[in-house]
């Protein structure tokens, strides 16, 4: 017995512990809990991006929307029992901003302001509910953002974020008497909350520019006060407790709180700050005895409260409620699907195909099974691998030729693949066989590289190095000629420049020779005898030369001297190369 006692008394403070919460937050893929500034514990291992919540005190139990979630996008989780629960079936292109729950009739609201709509769904076991949601209200013109419930009385109160017509409205709980309750001195509305004990409506305006504002009204709009006013904050969700109001702020990836009987103007205080994730939603502990204590007109809400045991008892989720089998059929007495071929999942809404082929169309065979069927130039079971890829080898580059690849190879390179070098270097023919050149491909990594074939019988381990006509080179070979022009006409200049010197060298030679007797009186007194050989006397001047040959006589005086052009001239005539003068 002792030890049944301290077996309940361990579950009654574990049940005790898990209630103790002062706030919830949805951050990330996460459920946190925190007390006192302190996170006491998270849930979210099967979520992915939380974002709108709310609270349901009568049943200790949350509602929060999943945005990235593959089959549904509300859920429930039950504190006590930490079980989890799809609730409404996801919309393509929605976008969930509100979010709130009416224990009294069951009923779970919601704002979508892609559509521009307010749905609803029954939470009764025996209720009868679109998969998707039921439209409750459907606007031409305002944009429904924040949504809260007054389940005393039996009304919806949401934010009109329209900045060019921003309003708080409200109706009844099936869409009737419907009415706007604040539109004046309001720019942007974007989270709304309500308190039952004070009767007071709580909002938080994103003014103009970098300013905001957090305000309250009471049901019918009227008595507005302001709580605060500040910049930077950018608030997104507001809730309210016994003490405080609560809001998100994304500007400072805060939360921050304000007493809600603070003085106008006062400054609120930094709660939470995030330096990873952004906070998106945020739910306050505040429990309904608290909020009814003394309020007559919330008698439904009350009951529920008191009898939260019987409550716990009878209130359950339908089973069928967010369970549906996108293609295939429920398991009779179980929650799950059995999926038709080709389809997998938890509600069957994964394809098998689903990027299965990664460059082809999937289909799929008899059994269910996918197959592919690639697009050009890719094969492999899923078309993953392209038929180019690595084919082509040295650089070369890779095409299609109906479904075969081929290659554009190199100059340097040939094959199939280009996987020959042009130039064979490997065989070297013997020492009694001479290659013969075949062909000459020269680069700068092989510039004596030739291509030779050998005689039969060659010994072709030999080392023999091939050479390699070069060819023409544009840029050395006609600089060569050039500097070969211009030595010839240098060669020709220069032999025919020393020929001229050498002819204008030589000097006249006499072809007679005249001698004279040279025994008898000496030259100057006997002209008549010279002793002089006439090439002596060139260079002197004809009248001036002592000794020559006279015309009419062997001996002549120098009488008969005659000077001028004919004696000249005999002269001239008796040179070796007269034309030269």
């Amino acid at each position: 017995m002792c030890k049944l006692l301290c077996f309940f008394a361990a579950i009654t403070a574990f049940v005790g512990l898990v209630n103790t919460w002062d706030i919830a937050i949805t951050t990330g893929d996460q459920l946190e809990f925190y007390t006192n500034a302190t996170k006491t514990r998270n849930e979210g291992a099967r979520f992915r991006d939380l974002t709108a919540l709310a609270y349901d005190a009568v049943h200790n139990m949350l509602l929060f929307v999943d945005k990235q979630n593959d089959n549904a996008s509300i859920f429930s989780y039950h504190l006590a029992t930490n079980k989890y629960q799809s609730l409404v079936r996801k919309r393509s292109l929605e976008n969930i901003q509100g979010l709130a729950f009416d224990p009294v009739q069951r009923l779970l609201f919601w704002t979508d302001t892609n559509e521009k709509s307010i749905f609803w769904i029954s939470l009764k076991p025996d209720a009868k509910n679109d998969a998707y949601g039921n439209l409750l209200i459907k606007m031409d013109y305002e944009i429904p953002r924040a949504i809260t419930v007054d389940s005393c009385r039996g009304y919806i109160y949401w934010t009109n974020t329209n900045i060019t017509r921003p309003s708080i409205e409200r109706s009844r709980f099936d869409g009737t008497e419907r009415q706007i309750i604040v539109n004046t001195n309001i720019f942007m509305p974007v989270t709304i909350g309500i308190d039952q004990k004070t009767k007071r409506l709580y909002w938080a305006d994103d003014k103009e520019g970098i300013h905001y504002s957090i305000e309250s009204a009471n049901l019918e709009g009227n008595d507005r006060q302001t709580l605060t006013v500040g910049t930077n904050h950018q608030p997104n969700a507001l809730t309210i407790s016994k003490n405080y109001v609560y809001w998100v702020d994304w500007g400072f990836k805060s939360i921050w709180k304000l007493f809600k009987d603070a003085p106008p103007n006062t400054e609120p205080t930094e709660l939470l700050h995030f330096s990873n994730e952004v906070p998106f939603g945020i739910v306050a502990n505040y429990q309904i005895a608290d909020q009814l204590n003394g309020t007559s007109e919330c008698g439904e809400l009350l009951k529920l409260s008191q009898n939260k045991s019987a409550i716990n008892d009878s209130f359950s989720i339908p089973k069928d409620v967010g369970l549906f089998c996108l293609h295939g059929v429920k398991v009779e007495g179980t929650l799950a699907c059995k999926c038709s071929p080709g389809f997998t999942g938890d509600r069957c809404e994964i394809s098998v195909c689903h990027n299965f082929c990664m460059q082809g169309d999937c289909s799929l065979t008899a059994e269910g099974e996918p197959q592919c069927r690639c697009n050009r130039g890719f094969t492999g079971e899923r078309c993953s691998v392209n038929v180019c890829n690595g084919y082509c080898l040295n650089n070369g580059e890779c095409a299609l030729l109906g479904e075969t690849a081929t290659c554009k190879c190199p100059t340097d390179y040939e094959g199939l693949r280009c996987e020959v070098y042009k130039v064979l270097t490997t065989e070297l023919p013997s020492p009694l066989s001479a290659p013969a050149n075949k062909a000459c491909n020269c680069t700068k990594e092989h510039p004596n590289a030739a291509q030779v074939e050998y005689s039969a019988g060659s010994d072709k381990s030999a080392q023999f190095t091939p050479q390699c006509d070069q060819g023409w080179d544009n840029m050395r070979d006609p600089v060569i000629i050039a500097l070969g022009v211009v030595c010839g006409i240098l060669c020709l200049t220069c032999t025919y420049l020393v020929t001229r010197v050498l002819q204008l060298k030589r000097r006249p030679r006499i072809k007679k020779r005249i001698i004279v007797n040279k025994n008898l009186t000496p030259m100057t007194a006997r002209p008549d005898q010279c002793e002089i050989t006439i090439e002596n006397c060139c260079n002197m001047n004809i009248c001036e030369t002592p000794c020559f040959e006279p015309r009419p006589a062997i001996r002549p005086t120098l009488g008969e001297c005659k000077p001028g052009k004919e004696e000249k001239k005999n002269l001239i005539a008796n040179m070796e190369y007269p034309e030269e003068y």
